[in-house]
């Protein structure tokens, strides 16, 4: 009987940290938002990506993406 209940927690245990592994962090989602930027990104036209970036954030890489655009990075 202690057997199995060790199983099922050691289960229990691994399935919840699979998924906590699978959340992007922070710096993930950050660099997934810079990579979808194009020239259709406005204030009011996020990338899906972009959407849990903060609004800051978002208008830096905004910008970051104009200017090397325009080839002064």
């Amino acid at each position: 009987m202690r057997i199995r209940i060790g199983v099922i927690v050691l289960a229990v245990v691994l399935l919840i940290a699979a998924f906590l592994s699978n959340i992007p962090s922070g710096a993930e989602t950050e660099a997934a938002c810079r990579r979808a930027l194009d020239n259709t990104s406005t204030w009011t036209n996020r990338p899906e990506i972009c959407l849990d970036v903060s609004a800051e954030t978002y208008r830096t890489f905004l910008l970051m993406y104009e200017l090397r655009e325009q080839g002064l990075d």
